[in-house]
């Protein structure tokens, strides 16, 4: 957005990747305009039709219609007699008569910000796997997500223990799906709600954050009957109250030869045995017989939980850890402890 001698230059929105903040943007500029008075024209600006005059490129819309309602108006319009129906284009918001000073003090104005109604739990399951998975790969490449503030009571592990606000994860999550600018009111997160539902079945790990909401998860019927084949040693049950889902994590982890051929397979390639995370060579520091002993392997892939019966679980899904390690790693992904560098 711009200021030019005609009124602001709202740029397009192409993809997710430019100008993300468009209909927030453009329902401002129209509350705020509203608000001071000051009278508008919006005109379609792409490249393309610059050259048509600007009287032919008005768009049409109802000034007294609510705001949200306008912006769908106006999106029909500057979409009209083109195959595509719901780009957002390039836009000049023409302001006759008011200058720069005049427009900047509008900006700069208090208003109300557009209503924000909780979404259906309908629309908030358009959100899938894939969306999630993408929402956390912009978080870890450092994009945020400036409509939400950091988590108080949770955070969303990945495997390698990162902690992520679920309601970050899943407001960007939501934003791809539907289309929308998301907002904390378009949602609740918590046990039992849509948000931890989806965002788990996407392979994340809900946690209570430290002095967080200490209420505990409850568990299903089929972590129950998980926990009964697992046998867990009395620290692996503390760490399932944390989480119960790491019983799956666990149960995946034991699977017979699977840490024997991982461990081979390390060898051959790198010509010896070590921890991946902190180098320690247990056969130099203890020989061969009790130092292979020393290294364990560790599920590393995102989606390990959510395997379905009968996954062929791939020796690239594993990790060669020393027990201290692992230790360590399963830990934080239970208790939300500070994030795990893999």
């Amino acid at each position: 957005m711009e200021l030019s001698s005609d009124g602001i230059i709202l740029h397009s929105r192409s993809g997710t990747d430019r100008n993300r903040d468009y209909k927030r943007a453009l329902e401002l500029l129209m509350a705020r305009f509203d608000h001071a008075g000051i009278p508008y024209e919006i005109y379609l600006d792409s490249r393309p039709v610059q050259h048509i005059p600007l009287t032919q490129r008005r768009l049409a819309f109802d000034r007294v219609a609510a705001i949200s309602t306008r912006f769908d108006q106006l999106v029909r319009a500057m979409n009209a007699g083109s195959a595509s129906h719901g780009a957002w284009r390039r836009l000049l918001i023409a302001t006759p008569g008011s200058g720069s000073e005049e427009l900047v003090a509008a900006l700069n104005a208090h208003a109300v910000s557009p209503t924000i109604e909780r979404l259906p739990a309908s629309q908030l399951r358009q959100v899938t796997s894939a969306h999630i998975h993408k929402a956390v790969a912009r978080l870890l490449a450092g994009e945020d997500a400036p409509n939400f503030a950091s988590s108080r009571d949770y955070d969303a592990l990945t495997d390698d223990g990162v902690p992520l606000a679920p309601k970050k994860v899943f407001g960007l999550a939501l934003e791809e799906a539907v289309g929308i600018d998301a907002y904390p009111g378009h949602f609740s997160a918590g046990w039992g709600q849509v948000c931890f539902e989806l965002l788990e079945t996407a392979g994340l790990w809900i946690v209570p954050k430290s002095g967080g909401d200490p209420r505990p998860r409850p568990r299903s019927a089929e972590v129950e009957a998980e926990l009964a084949d697992l046998a867990p040693t009395e620290e692996e049950r503390s760490w399932i109250e944390g989480n119960p889902k790491i019983v799956s994590h666990l149960k995946r982890e034991r699977q017979p030869g699977l840490a024997k051929q991982k461990r081979a397979e390390f060898i051959a390639e790198h010509g010896r045995l070590f921890c991946e995370e902190c180098r320690l060579d247990p056969v130099e520091r203890y020989g061969p017989e009790a130092g292979h002993a020393c290294i364990e392997v560790h599920h590393h892939r995102v989606h390990v939980a959510n395997m379905k019966p009968g996954h062929l679980t791939l020796t690239d899904d594993l990790k060669c850890l020393c027990a201290n390690c692992h230790r360590v790693l399963h830990r934080k992904l239970t208790l939300g402890l500070a994030a795990w560098t893999a």
